[in-house]
């Protein structure tokens, strides 16, 4: 059983560790997009060998109530879901920015020099994004019907190329060179909660004295979370904001009481 479980808590481990280090990382200043790369990378990778946590299709499971797929015992499980909401509420979505493979996927997408589409409407994304999370739990609790399973991710991260994983995941991987991380800002149910989490941080990216209020931060936000009155709900962490700064004027600060 242990041994069968290894993977599991490895995962689990590995995201613990990845969100304090780059979370301590990005306080001392030392943090930049490039090492994120190499998490991004990480992360993919372990999501084929099972040590990158599949948290998203884990919440979808529980909703199912199917413990047999969960490949872990269900307090482990929750243990797993109810940690990096904790983690995300203190530092932020390290866990969707870096360590969820689903996610490190569509930001590696992301990356390619390809003009995308910016959505500012976060009230819009919202909605949307409650709108799928109530789909999932309808769906789920009522009538068992796994919703993920439409999205070919275990498909993908299985290596089983069927039909369902090259309409599906391979066009949201498109998709995700045009609009930034789609499935996490529309559709994933447990991104949905860490994004509440995310509200309240105590650690956020934020302006510092050295701002001159020059606008780049905010020209090259992905999800225009670089306002003065943004609520950081949807910021991945992704240091864009940081690095186009041409004054130093973004720092990752305790947030303002």
């Amino acid at each position: 059983m242990i041994l069968e479980n290894a993977p599991k808590f490895i995962g689990l481990l590995y995201a613990i560790c990845v969100i304090i280090v780059l979370a301590v990382l990005t306080r001392k200043q030392k943090f930049n997009s490039k090492l994120g790369l190499l998490f991004l990378f990480l992360s993919t990778i372990f999501g084929f060998l099972f040590f990158s946590p599949m948290l998203p299709y884990s919440f979808q499971l529980l909703l199912l109530q199917d413990t047999v797929s969960l490949g872990a015992p269900l307090p482990m499980a929750v243990l797993g879901l109810v940690l990096i909401l904790v983690l995300t509420f203190v530092f932020g979505r390290f866990f969707c920015g870096y360590v969820c493979p689903i996610g490190a996927v569509q930001e590696l997408a992301s990356r390619l020099p390809i003009k995308r589409k910016k959505i500012s409407n976060q009230k819009a994304v919202i909605i949307v994004h409650v709108f799928f999370f109530v789909l999932f739990a309808v769906l789920g609790l009522a009538f068992s019907v796994n919703m993920l399973s439409f999205f070919g991710i275990a498909d993908f991260f299985n290596l089983q190329f069927t039909s369902l994983f090259v309409i599906v995941f391979v066009l949201l991987v498109i998709i995700s060179t045009v609009v930034y991380r789609p499935f996490c800002r529309f559709v994933c149910p447990y991104g949905l909660l860490l994004s509440f989490a995310a509200l309240k941080s105590v650690f956020q990216l934020k302006r510092n004295e050295n701002c001159i209020d020059c606008g780049m931060c905010e020209k090259n936000c992905p999800t225009d979370e670089a306002t003065v009155k943004a609520f950081k709900q949807e910021c991945y962490l992704c240091m864009t904001c940081s690095e186009v700064c041409p004054e130093n004027g973004i720092s990752y600060e305790k947030k303002s009481a």
